[in-house]
């Protein structure tokens, strides 16, 4: 009986010990970073970061929807951040098709977002 349980505890130790070698492998795996983003990435984080500052839509104590921007704002929240329409809604096709990237775009935005006063 003896033999049996010292067998059975070390099966125990050698899994939970081939368990641990696992999960270190696992959690490794989540600290790669994520896509490297590029130039236009990060105009896009900057755009959008802006334009919930400014639309009202980070306002958490109003019960407000946001205010709509014109045109003419729009605009000089385009030209500001370095992007025009076409490659806005370009990047917006491509974030759809990529979740991962589209995290990391709105983990940059969060960034900006810290960053303002």
């Amino acid at each position: 009986m003896s033999n049996t349980v010292s067998f059975g505890i070390a099966g125990i130790w050698r899994r939970g010990h081939a368990l641990a070698v696992f999960a270190l492998l696992l959690s490794g795996c989540g600290l790669q970073p994520g896509a490297k983003l590029d130039a236009s990435d990060m105009k896009f984080a900057a755009l959008y970061g802006e334009y919930l500052q400014r639309s009202g839509t980070l306002r958490p104590d109003s019960s407000s929807p946001g205010v709509a921007l014109s045109g003419a704002e729009l605009d000089s929240l385009f030209a500001r951040n370095g992007l025009d329409r076409k490659t806005f809604d370009a990047k917006l096709r491509s974030y759809s098709k990529n979740p991962q990237l589209w995290g990391d775009v709105l983990a940059q935005v969060r960034k900006n977002l810290r960053r303002q006063p």
